[in-house]
Parts: structure tokens; sequence; C-alpha cells
């Protein structure tokens, strides 16, 4: 189950890598996200019908797992790697960016302004809206992990900051060895200098002072009370995952 933030990209990587596609070269060469989706590689649900795509979820033949993160970092990561390390451009004609236009406007709409979409909104702000406004209206970036579970059952729950229990948990059931490469860090490329207010700075304040900003900047009390609260289940879940001991096949 793919889930935006959590070693999305590298998981996609390191399954195209080891499906012995013939043209998996191919497809790793870029974004993996577009190239799955842009070719028929029959790697991705998207390439079968409806009904063959239900046939695999509901084949017990096939492994299903899951990888979880901690939901502090996880909304850090999120608003670093799309509102600070790399923002979707604005449109041509002044439409709103992808991914944080909608973040954005709701914002400046609480303030009665019009948005502005270079100025863009504070990490604090940033939390102001995920925890006042329902996964359905979040881009699937900040919502929560358990609305991507739904009624799913997995072979194995694990957590990102114990990747390595996962690879072995992968190769003791393909009997093979596994490579993971981490490809997407956000939070660590930026994770050098610790000041404080930095939840309260735009982003192109952090960009003009080339300032790289450890997610423990990000957070105040009232932050990490609010996204505990947005992300209670999910703190459940993946408190659940850190702690598994082995994975639940059968169940």
């Amino acid at each position: 189950m793919p889930i935006a933030k959590n070693a999305n990209t590298t998981l996609k990587q390191l399954f195209v890598r080891h499906s012995g596609h013939v043209r998996s070269s191919e497809i790793l060469n870029g974004n993996v996200h577009i190239n799955l989706v842009s070719h028929s590689t029959k790697l991705s649900l998207g390439d079968y019908t409806p009904a063959e795509a239900a046939d695999i979820l509901g084949d017990d033949s096939y492994f299903r797992f899951v990888v979880l993160r901690d939901p502090l970092t996880r909304a850090a990561s999120g608003y670093v790697s799309k509102f600070i390390k790399d923002p979707p451009p604005v449109g041509d004609r002044g439409e709103p960016p992808a991914v944080i236009g909608d973040a954005i406007d709701w914002v400046y709409q609480q303030r009665g302004e019009q948005p502005d979409y270079d100025r863009s909104i504070s990490f604090e702000e940033f939390v102001i809206y995920v925890t006042e406004n329902d996964d359905v209206k979040l881009d699937t970036h900040f919502k929560s992990q358990e609305s991507y579970l739904g009624q799913l059952s997995f072979d194995f729950v694990g957590a990102i900051e114990n990747m390595d229990r996962f690879v072995s948990v992968l190769e003791s059931h393909y009997k093979q060895k596994i490579e993971m490469e981490h490809v997407n860090r956000s939070l660590q490329r930026w994770a050098l200098l610790r000041r404080r207010g930095q939840q309260k700075l735009l982003p192109a304040q952090i960009q003009s002072q080339r300032i790289r900003v450890h997610s423990g900047e990000l957070f105040t009390d009232d932050i990490v009370e609010r996204l505990k609260w947005r992300y209670a289940t999910d703190f459940d879940l993946w408190r659940q995952a850190r702690t598994q001991s082995k994975p639940n096949f059968g169940t």
C-alpha cells in the first residue's frame, strides 16, 4: 500500500529493480511514479481492469505490506518537500500550484486576503490547515496514513524508522537479497542548523537565508499537540508497527 511521504519512491524503485521486468532500467530512469503510470508495465494495479485488480487484492497468495511513519516527521517532511525544497509552479495564468494550492488558498481565505502563491505559508500555518480540515479535503501528501488503509488486511506492517527489519522480512519471504536505496531524503538534506522560530518563517525567507531546517526546529509544544490530536490513530498504528516482532502471516 503506497503512502505518500512513507518511502513511497524508495519502495517503488525497490520492487521495479527486483521485478525482473524487461524494461526495469527504463522505468527507473527518471520519475518512477510517472513512468509506472505512463507505460503499461503490468507492475501497477492501474494496468489491469477493475475486475482483475480486485482479484489481485483478494488473492491470498500475494504478500501484502504497508510501511508507516512517525506522523510528526511525516508532516514536517511533507511541508519541507512541497513548500520549501521543490514547490510546484504556479499556472501560466496564475492558477494555484498543484499539491499545495488548496492549503495556501485556505490559509489566506481565513485571513480574508487574496492568496499569494509566491509568498506561500509558514509551517505553523500549514499545521493549522491540516488540523482543521478532513482527509477528503487534503492532498495525498498531507492526509492521514489511516485514510489509505481502508478495510485491507496486511501480512506485514512495518515502520520507515526500522527499514532494516522490513528488508529482512522481504529477504526471508522472497528468498533473495534485497537492495534498498534511500532516494527521498527531504528532511535529511535540510537538516543541519538548529534555530528557534523556524515554524513562523515563510519558504522564501528560509531559502533566502540558505537555512537548512531541522525538523525539530519546526515543532513547538502547540504544534506537536495539534498534530498528535489530528493524527491520533496514525500514532497508534505507527507505534504498533514499530513493536511488531514478526509478520502477521495468515491474519
